[in-house]
C-alpha cells in the first residue's frame, strides 16, 4: 500500500476512535440524568451498569474469531455503526430492567468495536512501522473530550433525548463516510487456521494490567461526574467538564505517547505514567475546592493516558498470525476493568462512600507502576 493511501487509513482509523469517545464522552453528561431518572441508590445504579460489561466481555472473544474469519475492516465498521445507533438504548431506558437489557446489548457492540479498531489500528501500525496506537487512542480521548463538552451543553439546552438523538446519528453519518479509507479486509483475515483461542499466560499479565487501567479510566467516566456533582453541588453540565478536562489529559498524552515509546521504550513509559495517574487521582480527591478537583483531573488523564495503548500494542505482537485474537484476549480483560469495575466502585461505595471507593483508582495506579515490566511486550518485533 503506498504512503497517502496508509495515512487515509490511519486517519479513518483515528476518526472511528474518536467517535468512539464523543459517543463515550456524551455518555458521562447522560449518567447523572440517568441515575436520577431510574431512581436508584448507588449500589443498584452500579449493578445496573454491570449489563454493559457483561455484554462486552461476553462480545470480545467472539469478536476476536470474527476478526480472524472476516478482517477487521467489516467488524469495525459493523460494530461502530451499531454501536452509534444503540446509544439511544441506555439514554431513552425508562426503568431499570429495560435498561440492562439496553444496556447489555450496547455493550455487546461496545466489546466488539473496541477489538476491532484496535486490531486495525495494529494492522496500520505494522504497515506504516512504527508506533501508532498512542495516536489512535488519543483521538478516542479527544473524542471523549469533544463529546462531554458537547454533549453536557446540548442536555443542557434540548435534554437528555435529543443529545442522545443528534449525537447517534452523527456517530453513524461519520463513520459510513471514511469507511473506504480502511485497509482492506485481507490485511488481517485468515491469518490463522483456528479463529477461536483461549489467552495465553503472557496476555492474561497484560489482561491485568489493562484491567487496572481501563477500570480507573471506565470509573472516571462512568462516578466523575456524579462524584463532583455531590461533593460541590454542581449541575450536570459543569460535572462533565471534569470528565472533559480528564479526556483532555489523556489526549496530550496519547499524542505525544508514540514518540515517548520510540525513545524510551514501553516499560518506562507505563511505569511512569501510572505513577502519575495515582498521585493525581489521589489529590483529586483531596482537593477542597471544585476547581482544584476538576482541574487536577487533566493529570489523572496524563498519567492513565498511555497505558492501555501499550498494553493493546502488546497483546497483539504476542500472536503475530492472529492479531485479532491476541488482542481480544487483552481487552477481553482490560475492558472487564472498564465496564466492571465501575459497578464494583458503586457497591464499594455503599460500604465506605463514593469518595472512598475511588481510592481504588489510585490504589490501581500504584500496581500498575509496580509491575511495568510486563510491557516490554509492545516493543516487540
Amino acid at each position: 500500500m503506498s504512503a497517502p493511501n496508509i495515512l487515509a487509513a490511519r486517519n479513518a482509523v483515528a476518526v472511528y476512535f474518536f467517535m468512539h469517545g464523543v459517543i463515550w464522552g456524551s455518555w458521562a453528561a447522560q449518567i447523572p440524568l440517568a441515575k436520577e431518572r431510574l431512581d436508584t441508590g448507588p449500589g443498584l445504579f452500579g449493578l445496573a451498569l454491570l449489563s454493559l460489561a457483561t455484554g462486552a466481555i461476553i462480545a470480545m472473544p467472539l469478536a476476536g474469531a470474527l476478526i480472524n474469519r472476516l478482517g477487521s475492516r467489516l467488524v469495525t465498521v459493523l460494530a461502530g455503526v451499531l454501536f452509534s445507533l444503540l446509544y439511544l438504548g441506555p439514554v431513552t431506558a425508562p426503568d431499570v430492567t429495560i435498561f440492562m437489557l439496553a444496556g447489555f446489548v450496547f455493550g455487546m457492540v461496545t466489546g466488539s468495536m473496541d477489538v476491532a479498531m484496535n486490531a486495525h489500528g495494529i494492522a496500520v501500525e505494522r504497515r506504516i512501522g512504527k508506533p501508532v496506537m498512542s495516536f489512535l487512542h488519543g483521538a478516542f480521548s479527544l473524542g471523549g473530550l469533544a463529546g462531554a463538552l458537547v454533549g453536557g451543553v446540548l442536555v443542557q439546552q434540548f435534554g437528555s433525548l435529543a443529545q442522545g438523538v443528534m449525537v447517534s446519528l452523527f456517530s453513524a453519518g461519520v463513520l459510513l463516510y471514511v469507511r473506504p479509507m480502511l485497509l482492506p479486509a485481507s490485511v488481517d483475515k485468515g491469518l490463522s487456521a483456528t479463529h477461536f483461542g483461549w489467552p495465553t499466560r503472557a496476555s492474561i499479565g497484560l489482561g491485568i494490567l489493562c484491567f487496572l487501567a481501563l477500570m480507573g479510566e471506565g470509573a472516571i467516566i462512568d462516578w466523575g461526574g456524579i462524584f463532583l456533582r455531590q461533593k460541590f453541588e454542581l449541575d450536570a453540565g459543569t460535572a462533565a467538564l471534569g470528565y472533559a478536562l480528564f479526556s483532555g489529559g489523556m489526549a496530550i498524552s496519547r499524542f505525544a505517547g508514540d514518540w515517548l515509546r520510540a525513545r524510551f521504550g514501553a516499560v518506562r513509559l507505563v511505569r511512569w505514567s501510572a505513577w502519575m495517574m495515582a498521585f493525581a487521582m489521589a489529590g483529586a480527591l483531596l482537593a477542597p475546592h471544585p476547581a482544584v478537583a476538576i482541574a487536577v483531573l487533566i493529570f489523572t488523564g496524563i498519567g492513565i493516558g498511555n497505558v492501555a495503548p501499550v498494553l493493546f500494542s502488546g497483546g497483539g505482537r504476542l500472536e503475530p498470525h492472529a492479531p485479532g485474537r491476541g488482542i481480544a484476549a487483552v481487552t477481553t480483560l482490560g475492558y472487564a476493568g472498564f465496564l466492571a469495575g465501575p459497578p464494583a466502585i458503586g457497591i464499594a461505595a455503599e460500604a465506605v462512600g463514593l469518595a472512598g471507593a475511588l481510592w481504588i483508582v489510585a490504589i490501581a495506579g500504584v500496581a500498575i507502576a509496580l509491575a511495568a515490566r510486563a510491557a516490554r511486550a509492545a516493543d516487540q518485533d
